[in-house]
């Protein structure tokens, strides 16, 4: 333990000096955003994008067998490398560690375009989602550190306006590409986008000083809890991904992963703890920090939250096609109330963080009520209408206001919370929290929507024609016009059950963050939310308590 605090104590030491984010001039400060945005885009861009283009992809490659794999293999780095890359964002820096991460995207994204086999792809996605999920990790420990408190929530609602827009333009512009040029673009478009973003974060990011190959630095990687840190949540997401699709639920693939990335975390907890008490190295992730009721309370109202907002991405577009008959371009078109409305809530909500920092812990309870409002509302939508019902948009405004309210006041409560030697830690298992619930929420909603849609089918369908149907919404061609409208309810009553089941999350995420305001305002009174700005500086400087 002695060993531990005094080698703590010489690294405060030589730490070189915090940046002080309030000289940073205003166009500096637009060009870092430019760049950040970006970047940002691109890797989200990436879990959406592919969608549209998997039938043409695989015919080329002649393996429509191993489609699925072109999305997993990146969603499974993709989560899994976010802790990491958080957590070597404090021993390497994070602008370093942000270059090289664009490199790698890059790299892999001309190498997927490229690619000549399904095999050479799926390889290269995965490696492509390392530096995707590194992006996504060091993109929002940086604007932590370079955003004075009082801005973080605005600047934190630009940011995340970027998963509503690549969930938007993703299916369509995967479409458009692959019906007016090769599939191949899908991954090149990648190249422009990163060398731009390159050059405006690379002047205007201010550097930290870090010495990226210093000996003293590599001595402190914890290199068995990465492992670690890469271990569970790959195999939860794989679980979570595969389970109902490619293996049953309950086959030895899907049961053997799910209980190994149980017990893969539980080593690494306790790894970790050890590492934190007994090493000179940093641990992934100080456990320290779960001792925190209001972090594990963050972490589960942003659990909730991604449950919602994912699923929902996903869910109304297949309901505008499955139940109304639109095409994917269509589709995308029905659900701009939802993914244009969000990130302007997302921006008034940190307008409203600059003006009254201690409104977030009202925002967040007002933006988890609206989700569960909207939830509800979508899940008790009419089951025998042939076209869109016109109050749906109006239920996508209520479920965007509370995704955009709920997010920037999530972190601005860990940036105000933890100081600058534990932020990127907080924040990278923040961001593990909110896609793995969008994982679990997609999970979730395809075993509801299979179980609900195989038994109403099955009553008036022979098996042939309901494991056709179960395959793809397309095959109701070969139906008589009694039967495809009779599919078509099925369908409908399918998606509100699968919407009743996001309620369940909904309503979870709204108790936390009841709790977690109630936490909020306790703390407040003990330490005045208006004096995060004047002492931010000192927190900085005494980062090593």
């Amino acid at each position: 333990m002695e060993a531990r605090e005094d080698y703590s104590q010489s690294r405060g030491a030589n730490k070189p000096p915090q940046f002080d984010p309030s000289k940073i001039s205003l166009w500096r400060m637009v060009f870092c955003m430019i760049g950040l945005w970006a970047c940002l885009f691109l890797s989200a861009l990436e879990t959406t994008i592919v969608a549209t283009a998997l039938n043409k992809i695989s015919s080329d490659l002649d393996s429509l067998g191993m489609s699925s794999w072109i999305i997993v293999a990146y969603l499974l780095t993709y989560n899994g490398f976010l802790l990491l890359f958080s957590k070597l964002t404090d021993i390497f820096g994070q602008k370093s560690l942000l270059i090289l991460a664009q490199l790698i995207f890059l790299v892999f994204s001309m190498a997927c375009g490229a690619a000549q086999t399904m095999t050479q792809l799926i390889v290269f996605r995965a490696l492509q989602g390392i530096g995707g999920s590194g992006i996504y990790s060091t993109v929002f420990v940086i604007v932590t550190k370079i955003i004075t408190p009082d801005k973080i929530g605005l600047y934190t609602g630009i940011l995340t306006s970027v998963f509503a827009i690549a969930s938007l333009l993703g299916p369509i512009l995967g479409g458009v590409i692959v019906d007016d040029t090769t599939w191949r673009w899908i991954f090149f478009l990648n190249g422009p986008g990163i060398v731009l973003s390159l050059a405006l974060v690379i002047p205007g990011i201010p550097s930290l000083g870090e010495k990226v190959l210093d000996k003293k630095n590599l001595q402190r990687v914890d290199v068995i809890g990465g492992i670690l840190s890469l271990a569970w949540p790959t195999m939860l997401v794989f679980a979570l991904e595969e389970g109902g699709e490619s293996y049953a639920w309950n086959s030895g693939t899907i049961i053997g992963t799910l209980v190994g990335g149980g017990v893969a975390l539980i080593i690494f907890i306790f790894f970790e703890r050890w590492v934190q008490h007994y090493t000179k190295k940093e641990p992934i992730l100080p456990i320290r920090l779960l001792k925190s009721p209001r972090l594990c309370l963050n972490l589960l109202t942003m659990f909730c939250l991604g449950v919602c907002f994912y699923a929902s991405i996903v869910l109304l577009p297949q309901r505008f096609q499955a139940v109304d008959g639109l095409t994917p371009m269509s589709a995308g078109i029905h659900l701009l109330p939802f993914t244009i409305t969000s990130p302007v809530f997302s921006i008034i909500c940190g307008f409203v963080l600059g003006k009254a920092q201690k409104s977030a812990v009202y925002l967040i309870g007002a933006g988890a009520a609206l989700i569960v409002v909207g939830i509800a509302l979508l899940g008790s939508l009419p089951t025998n209408e042939d076209s869109v019902v016109a109050a749906v948009y109006g239920y996508e405004v209520i479920l965007a206001a509370g995704t955009g309210f709920i997010m920037p006041p999530l972190v601005f409560l860990l940036k105000i919370e933890f100081n600058d030697a534990d932020l990127a830690s907080a924040m990278g298992v923040n961001n593990t929290s909110r896609t793995l619930g969008g994982c679990v929420g997609l999970a979730v909603t395809s075993t509801v929507l299979h179980s609900q849609l195989k038994n109403l089918l099955n009553a008036f369908l022979n098996p042939s024609q309901v494991a056709a149907l179960l395959s793809s919404s397309s095959s109701s061609s070969d139906l008589s016009p009694s039967e495809v409208v009779r599919v078509k309810h099925a369908y409908a009553t399918s998606y509100n059950a699968q919407f009743r089941a996001l309620l369940a999350f909904a309503c979870v995420g709204l108790v936390s963050a009841i709790v977690l305001g109630f936490l909020g305002q306790h703390r407040a009174r003990k330490r005045p939310v208006s004096q995060v700005q004047s002492t931010f500086i000192e927190l900085n400087d005494h980062a090593d308590r």
